[in-house]
């Protein structure tokens, strides 16, 4: 089975497709904050008289002093949100909750400030670009040894353009599923993000590796037919990224299923990350690879008879 030549172009096309539409749900449904990041007040909630969200908001809007309220049914009960409160306020909606709606029953209850908001995004900001950057110089010097005819550095490079093609897909679909099940970026969005980065970068180096060896053992080959030594790299790890990849995704469709509603974002984002990780590894790193060298390597061969074609001249004379 081949995966390059013509086909590549086929991956791309796909890999072009998912990201316009995932950069289109991020503009048109946007991806809402949760109070880690925007700071205010959390509370869930279990109602025995069952009401209506609607009727919820109009209850807590005769509190003046509790401001930006929203509600939203969960799995469990109800999730009331609001600006920074006290604690005096929170006992207030408390209150204000059981007066109108008879007995209730508080879950849970967060809150977090501006400033640790405004930290914790300032702080989640630094860890992706950290990230990204060691894993550039990672790659960078685990494939010194290779130094012709393909720079270390293409390798590094090739991993983190597929990373973002990762982020970019990974993060329009999670918009998606916050538009249809009212889902927010948390503290554990971002930790869900990092070890998808880990773990795709993991495959990718798998078959860059390999790459890297196949290369060293015939540098003629490399030179003069980039894309069939990439593509015999290719097939040769497959199997294993196939293996790795299947085994993680079982498992986390299964947490998906049947784990609590609690942990469900979380592994949402961590599936969709290892099925585009698994496919980026596979065809898109190292297509872009392939199509970056070979581009390389034709421009470098027309330079050379351009160069042989001016000394050619130079000794005919005109």
């Amino acid at each position: 089975m081949r995966f390059l030549e013509r086909k590549k172009y086929w991956w791309l096309t796909l890999s072009g497709i998912l990201i316009v539409a995932s950069i289109i749900a991020v503009v048109l449904w946007k991806i809402p904050l949760g109070i880690d990041f925007k700071g205010g007040a959390q509370l869930e909630v279990t109602i025995d008289s069952n009401p209506t969200e609607e009727a919820l908001r109009q209850g807590l809007s005769s509190l003046p002093e509790v401001r930006g309220v929203t509600v939203n049914r969960t799995e469990r009960g109800y999730l009331i949100r609001t600006l920074p409160i006290s604690e005096e306020q929170h006992q207030l909606i408390l209150e204000q909750l059981s007066s109108e709606f008879g007995q209730i029953s508080q879950l849970e209850f967060q809150s977090v400030g501006p400033s640790v908001s405004q930290d914790l995004t300032r702080k989640a900001i630094w860890a992706v670009v950290l990230a990204v950057v060691l894993i550039v110089l990672y790659l960078a010097y685990s494939f010194s040894s290779v130094t012709y005819p393909i720079s270390s550095w293409r390798f590094g490079l090739t991993a983190v353009a597929a990373l973002l093609h990762d982020l970019i897909i990974t993060v329009g679909v999670f918009a998606v599923l916050a538009k249809l099940f009212h889902y927010e970026i948390d503290a554990s969005f971002i930790t869900a993000m990092l070890t998808v980065l880990g773990f795709s970068v993991h495959d990718t180096i798998v078959v860059f590796d390999r790459i890297r060896e196949s290369t060293l053992k015939d540098k003629t080959k490399a030179i003069n037919n980039f894309e069939m030594l990439a593509e015999g790299a290719l097939l040769q790890t497959l199997n294993r990224s196939l293996a790795t990849s299947l085994t993680l995704i079982l498992t986390l469709a299964a947490l998906a299923t049947l784990g609590g509603a609690s942990i469900r974002p979380f592994i949402l984002i961590l599936l969709t990350g290892t099925v585009i990780g698994t496919y980026s590894s596979i065809f898109i790193a190292t297509v872009l690879l392939v199509i970056w060298q070979t581009r390389l390597g034709r421009n470098s061969a027309h330079n050379e008879d351009l160069r042989d074609d001016s000394i050619a001249k130079i000794k005919n004379g005109p």
